[in-house]
């Protein structure tokens, strides 16, 4: 088993909807379990991850799609070989769904001009900036109707976990602390 550490917003924000799904004691078990089958401690990024998983240091790593999508497409053969090496599973398919990191946008209270703020995440919410994503961060769109390029999905469709950011990020210093108590550094 491979992971970013403990301090890294993904793995609390995973760890925080296993808490909103489990409960406490629950989630501090699968916490524990995760921690003492690390291959190594827990260090660097998720391209890190799945380079290691390619590599033999580990068979399995918790990882965004994203980065493999990146590896896939790179114009760096290596980098391509590793994709290679790798597959997906995407986890809780039977239950919950699976986690999704996410990122969002806001216009702040004094923003000087809130209604071209307003105008740029109509933008990103649009077909068009969720093709632009797609290609260019290999992210799956979140807009409805917006297909993934052709090498995204291969990579497989999924049922996600539909928990709220918002709870999962009202979860962390809890979900910060089960992690600490378990030993995922």
């Amino acid at each position: 088993m491979l992971s970013r550490s403990s301090t890294n917003i993904y793995s609390q924000s995973l760890t925080g909807s296993v808490l909103a799904a489990l409960g406490e004691e629950a989630t501090e078990a699968w916490a524990r379990g995760l921690s003492e089958n690390f291959a190594r401690e827990p260090r660097g990024g998720d391209t890190d991850q799945i380079r290691a998983v390619a590599a033999g240091e580990g068979d399995i790593a918790i990882s965004n799609t994203y980065y493999l999508g990146n590896l896939i497409r790179s114009e760096n053969p290596e980098d391509r070989a590793v994709a290679e090496e790798i597959c997906v599973v995407f986890p809780n398919q039977d239950g919950r769904g699976t986690h999704v990191n996410i990122s969002g946008g806001g216009v702040a209270a004094n923003a000087p001009n809130p209604e071209a703020a307003k105008l740029f995440l109509e933008y990103l919410a649009s077909d068009s900036a969720q093709r632009y994503f797609a290609e260019g961060n290999s992210e799956y769109p979140v807009v409805e109707g917006v297909a993934a390029p052709e090498w995204i999905q291969t990579l497989g469709e999924f049922q996600e976990d539909d928990l709220s950011a918002e709870t999962f990020a009202q979860n962390n210093a809890e979900a910060l602390m089960i992690m600490d108590r378990a030993g995922w550094k």
